[in-house]
């Protein structure tokens, strides 16, 4: 979740959290570094930093784990913040993203 985190702009990253149930939030801020890295990556890079969070493992489809993840909070997270937030993510990595 944290690696999300680092994807958004601040504002978009604090809307987000918000909706988040407290364990999970206390989760998503752990390792925050508000100087790190700048927006400008592209969708491989975003799997890349997602591969070393999780491990290498050459069984593990990344682009599944990861739509996973965003179907996850499609459920769990109001329609206007997930819109806000897919629409906050380069295009590239928003095709992750399944719209409904």
């Amino acid at each position: 979740m944290h690696t999300i985190r680092d994807w958004l702009p601040e504002s978009e990253m604090a809307d987000l959290s918000a909706q988040l149930p407290v364990l999970v939030r206390g989760m998503y801020f752990e390792g925050w570094n508000p100087s790190g890295p700048s927006s400008d990556r592209k969708k491989r890079d975003f799997v890349l930093s997602v591969r070393s969070c999780f491990g290498y493992d050459d069984d593990v489809d990344f682009d599944v784990a990861i739509n996973a993840v965003f179907k996850l909070l499609d459920r769990h997270i109001s329609h206007g913040e997930v819109a806000q937030v897919r629409n906050s993510m380069k295009k590239s990595l928003r095709k992750l993203w399944p719209v409904d």
